[in-house]
């Protein structure tokens, strides 16, 4: 193996692992030194060297990769591919270098790959497919790439990708196929809670299930034998998305349960259905249905214009034009002007309904601004502020916004102001129960008070919304609106304990929360976010660090309350006191170093609990920050010896190697990991660069990222952070000239496809050129 060759030759330096400062050295005499690479000692760079290909050579080897689905070096080539269409002065009527299968190829073999940085190159790719291909995107890139993720098999990263796309290019909302595809592949997985999570929340992305939406998690149901209560479950479900009683799937109920020998069950849960939803069935004209159907096609498939025009014929044959045909008008818009337009032409007035379309399609598509104006619209218009119309823009100010600042904050209240004004307090004086959760109250409830409990407590300027926590909490009580989720009450604990002036009383206040009459108690993620509060808390100079002994203290109210502990509960308290290793002056690093040694104590004596691997890594990385090696290294030996580390701890401990300036002992772990057949990921290549640049062996460094790196691992190459790590220690010694001239050389793949600045050095300007004596 390669990288066995290079730790044996490079275990045992010959003097100190820097450079003397009285003898310079140079690459070049480096280079020298070993015989079995002399092509590797060429003195003179040339020219013929030089690897300058056209859009042509780099399209050719785009598709070898798709024939290989070599991903990694997809990314290589598109990005050359990117710059070179891109480039000044090109010319930017070229023909399309790809062809339209050929992207489609190439979405597939990314999105099968499903990283995160294979997505973000998806993305690249649909933004520029006219350059590329000379295509628009469609529904047809949208069904590719959602094959490849289903091939993948993450089933969250799918679901993700589905309820962003109206934010990715051409903000095309999911159509019932691809969500049906998604479901029918987590029936088949026996996915059935995914499955029912991913219905429930696929409103949100602009389409709503329907009725073999729920045939098909019905069926999964069936299919795992799940207990009766998952059914009543769905059922609730379904007569939350208003779906009306359907013969057919009474039928489908009925013949489901009667093939699991439960025909007692069967005729139950078809009563069940009839008595719950025969009530919402529509005694509507099957060609009426047919012509709305149509109508929301032709919107969907070819504009606005065309859907009225539609509308208009239909009418002149005797169809009956409803304020309904508004809404399957502008289902898939966020488009004001085609409201307006529709309603002038068709002499249709809008209500509530479609204006909070318009205002949910905005938000979904990313259009803040665009939400507010149609908001502002919408009063104009005389709709009076409602839930359906404000809860989407308080959510998406409060909890999508890329930076919560007070401005947001601020807005979301005014907004809040509006709908508690259209809903007075005395008209909830006379009901007796509070309104469910899931149903929208004609004023605030309880939900959008979550929102904002939680929006105050992860502002920077928190005790400026202190007391409009409280005067909320009074509102609350007026309209008898309950804490009611978990999250709601962990949000305004949070609130009141960075309000709080020492550990002491921000433990007391979230206590006092949570024993506040008629509240839920406390969840899982609701104590992760009290934890995670409460690492961040710092009380002036006595009090910078996180409190261990307080944080434990909530741990064993999890405890005491049957909350399973797992793996955040000591991540949160671990990485952050990792992060805080770079921030405290080196007199605070004593306190540190104990406060990370007594989470390994806690860690190591909870009876409760196993740690993962991911969990020891974070512990070793965290102890390697503060300082602490030999504690670090101990954690690699227990997890070397135990069998228990992945790529991630390889490239953990040799990175602390480096910093630690130990380098036999980086060479021992990588002899070890030789002998045992190990091989290095990318990630743990450019961490074994870095440790040696960092002992003080650039020369070597330089050699192995050219001659050895990956050589037996085909899907293994340098990459543009190998020539960062590189470049960043070679301008130390000024030497990032020679470190370029040799990637030119004999990386000139590689050296093509880097962006013109790396780490402040101009790649592109120089031309750099060895001294021939």
């Amino acid at each position: 193996m390669s990288l066995s060759r290079t730790v044996v030759r490079l275990r045992y330096p010959a003097g100190s692992f820097t450079r003397p400062v009285l003898r310079p050295s140079t690459l070049r005499r480096a280079f020298r030194v070993k015989r079995d690479q002399r092509r590797f000692l060429a003195t003179k760079h040339a020219p013929s060297l030089s690897y300058v290909p056209d859009v042509g050579v780099i399209v050719d080897k785009i598709r070898r990769c798709i024939s290989t689905q070599n991903v990694g070096a997809l990314h290589q080539q598109f990005y050359g591919l990117f710059r070179m269409l891109g480039g000044e002065g090109k010319d930017k009527s070229t023909t399309p270098p790809l062809t339209e299968g050929e992207i489609h190829n190439v979405l597939l073999s990314l999105a099968s790959s499903g990283r995160h940085h294979d997505l973000d190159m998806v993305v690249k790719i649909l933004v520029d497919l006219p350059m590329l291909c000379g295509a628009e995107v469609g529904v047809k890139e949208y069904n590719v790439i959602l094959r490849g993720l289903i091939k993948n098999g993450n089933a969250q990263t799918i679901l993700n990708w589905l309820m962003d796309m109206p934010q990715k290019p051409k903000n095309i909302t999911p159509t019932l196929t691809q969500w049906h595809m998604f479901f029918e592949w987590c029936a088949e997985a026996g996915m059935a809670k995914l499955l029912h999570h991913s219905v429930s929340k696929m409103h949100r992305s602009g389409r709503r299930p329907t009725v073999k939406s729920f045939e098909i998690l019905f069926k999964a149901h069936f299919d795992t034998g799940a207990p009766i209560k998952k059914f009543y479950d769905s059922l609730d479900l379904m007569e939350n998305n208003s779906l009306t009683y359907d013969e057919n799937f009474a039928n489908f109920l009925y013949d489901g349960f009667v093939k699991l020998g439960l025909a007692d069950r069967a005729q139950e849960m078809k009563n069940v259905y009839w008595k719950r939803f025969s009530k919402k069935s529509r005694a509507t004209d099957p060609e009426v249905i047919e012509r709305m159907e149509s109508i929301e096609r032709e919107a969907e498939q070819n504009g606005i214009v065309a859907a009225v025009n539609l509308c208009k014929s239909l009418q002149r044959d005797g169809f009956t034009l409803v304020p309904h045909i508004l809404t399957l008008l502008i289902r898939r818009t966020h488009r004001l002007d085609y409201l307006q337009y529709a309603e002038a032409e068709l002499h249709i007035k809008a209500s509530l309904i479609q204006w909070a379309i318009l205002v949910s399609n905005a938000v979904r598509a990313g259009d803040l601004t665009g939400a507010l104006s149609i908001y502002e619209e919408s009063k104009s218009a005389g709709i009076i502020p409602s839930a359906p119309l404000i809860h989407p823009i308080v959510n998406a100010l409060c909890t999508t916004s890329s930076t919560l600042d007070d401005a947001a904050i601020d807005r979301a209240l005014e907004l809040y102001k509006d709908l508690a004004e259209a809903a007075p307090v005395p008209q909830f004086k006379q009901e007796q129960e509070p309104q469910p959760e899931h149903r929208h109250s004609p004023g605030p409830d309880a939900n959008l008070y979550n929102i904002l409990f939680r929006a105050f407590g992860v502002s920077k300027n928190v005790r400026k919304y202190f007391p409009i926590a409280h005067s909320l909490l009074e509102d609350m009580d007026a309209r008898k609106i309950e804490l009611s989720s978990p999250m709601a009450v962990a949000s305004l604990a949070i609130v009141v304990m960075r309000c709080a002036s020492s550990f002491d009383d921000a433990l007391k206040a979230y206590k006092r929360i949570c024993k506040r009459p008629n509240v839920p108690p406390l969840d899982a993620k609701g104590y992760q976010a009290i934890l995670s509060t409460l690492t961040r808390l710092s009380f002036g100079h006595r009090e910078k660090l996180p409190s261990v002994w307080h944080y434990f203290e909530v741990v064993k109210d999890m405890r005491t309350a049957g909350v399973e502990i797992t793996a955040p509960v000591y991540t949160i308290l671990i990485r952050h006191l990792a992060l805080l290793s770079a921030e405290l002056p080196r007199e605070e690093r004593d306190a540190l170093a104990a406060a990370v040694r007594r989470a390994h104590d806690h860690l190591t004596l909870d009876p409760s609990f196993t740690p993962d691997t991911v969990l020891w890594n974070q512990l070793m990385d965290c102890y390697q920050r503060v300082g602490l090696f030999a504690e670090a290294y101990r954690v690699w030996e227990m997890l070397f010896i135990t069998g228990r580390f992945n790529q991630a701890s390889v490239a953990i401990i040799i990175d602390a190697c480096g910093f630690a300036n130990a380098w036999p002992m980086a060479a021992q772990v990588c002899l070890k990991l030789t002998k045992h057949g190990f091989k290095f990921n990318l990630r743990a290549w450019n961490t074994w660069i870095e440790c040696m640049c960092r002992v003080g062996k650039l020369d070597d460094a330089l050699k192995v990222v050219c001659l050895e790196m990956g050589k037996d691992q085909p899907n293994i190459k340098p990459d543009v952070n190998t020539v960062k790590v590189l470049l960043s220690f070679a301008a130390r010694t000024n030497q990032q000239d020679e470190v370029m001239d040799r990637i030119k050389r004999y990386l000139p793949q590689l050296w093509h496809t880097l962006p013109t600045e790396l780490n402040g050095y101009l790649i592109r300007e120089r031309t750099a050129v060895v001294d021939p004596k």
